[in-house]
């Protein structure tokens, strides 16, 4: 949703006065709601239908939503990863009532398309990049500006109480969860870079992360003696891009508050573990971020159920930590 910002400003700057419609995951509409480029969001539940079958009748009513209008462009902008997730997707466009369908055609995908792009848009570049490539073919006006979020008004109010208190000390932000395991780096090494954080600037490290990142958050929380808050499974996702705005740095997992940290303009550090940088990094100007990461033969790695993840055991917390005081340093001169 974030990386799809760009693209997305793109098509509304190409189309002024045009009603836009957003189909998406639930969790990133919920983001999508402070955003002004859309007029109305389709809520789909990708993830939960995965978990739980019962959210079919949820899908087919969202279709039969869909079908009852008819657009000028119907537009795919993101990447197209199998031959199964072309064909969906392919089935899903064939329902749609579009005058122009407009994607990148890979693994078959372009036959369901009027426009098409080549099966390359997505190779060897950034994601943000390819999307709005894709945006530009569908009749979309680019600028300068990069990638951007938006949060609820409301969070302003309610969490400013809670960084008044700590104004005048670093604000660290640690994201040690990540939507797979093999993303996670482990949280004893986050704990240790935290502790040496707290030592040495009396910083307040903030501890991020969803509901299902609570048990970790806690762990590194418990082995840490002071100067920690532990909001993992507190902040909903229409507010974290507010409280990561107010932080001094953000420490993370190859993760969704990476991105929110790029288009907020916060340092950060993000390790890398299974996905190429060069296509899912931080998508902001490089003297707000640095990547740690090991040169592994196996990277990019798609296997979901890895159990011995090299590329994130090989990290030490003696480079994270040099690369969290090199950002912070460097902040300090600005």
């Amino acid at each position: 949703m974030i990386l799809a910002s760009k693209a997305m400003r793109s098509i509304r700057r190409g189309y002024p006065q045009s009603e836009i419609h957003l189909l998406t995951s639930t969790e990133a509409g919920s983001l999508a709601q402070s955003f002004p480029y859309i007029n109305r969001i389709y809520f789909f539940p990708i993830r939960e239908l995965r978990r739980n079958k019962v959210f079919i009748l949820r899908t087919v009513s969202i279709l039969f939503q869909l079908r009852k209008t008819i657009y000028g462009i119907a537009v795919n902008l993101y990447r197209v990863g199998s031959y199964l997730g072309a064909m969906k997707m392919g089935g899903f466009f064939s329902l749609l009532k579009a005058g122009k369908k407009i994607g990148h055609d890979r693994y078959g995908f372009g036959r369901f398309l009027d426009v098409s792009l080549p099966a390359s848009t997505f190779e060897g570049r950034h994601v943000a990049d390819a999307m709005q490539e894709i945006a530009i073919k569908a009749g979309g006006i680019p600028d300068d500006r990069g990638i951007e979020v938006y949060w609820n008004p409301e969070a302003e109010t309610k969490w400013r109480s809670f960084f008044d208190p700590i104004a005048g000390k670093i604000a660290i932000g640690i994201n040690p969860g990540g939507d797979r395991a093999n993303r996670r780096w482990a949280p004893d090494r986050f704990a240790a870079v935290a502790a040496r954080l707290v030592e040495r600037f009396n910083a307040r490290i903030i501890l991020l992360g969803g509901p299902g990142d609570r048990d970790i958050a806690s762990s590194i929380a418990q082995a840490i003696p002071s100067g920690v808050s532990d909001l993992s499974g507190t902040i909903p996702l229409d507010e974290l891009p507010y409280v990561i705005s107010r932080l001094d740095l953000l420490l993370t997992n190859d993760s969704g508050p990476m991105h929110i940290a790029g288009a907020t303009k916060t340092p950060l550090v993000a390790l890398f573990g299974p996905e190429d940088p060069r296509l899912f990094g931080p998508y902001t100007t490089p003297d707000l971020y640095r990547i740690v990461m090991k040169d592994v033969p196996c990277r990019p790695c798609g296997d979901k159920k890895c159990m011995h993840p090299i590329c994130l055991d090989q990290i030490h917390p003696e480079e994270v930590l040099a690369a969290c005081l090199e950002m912070l340093q460097q902040q300090s001169l600005r």
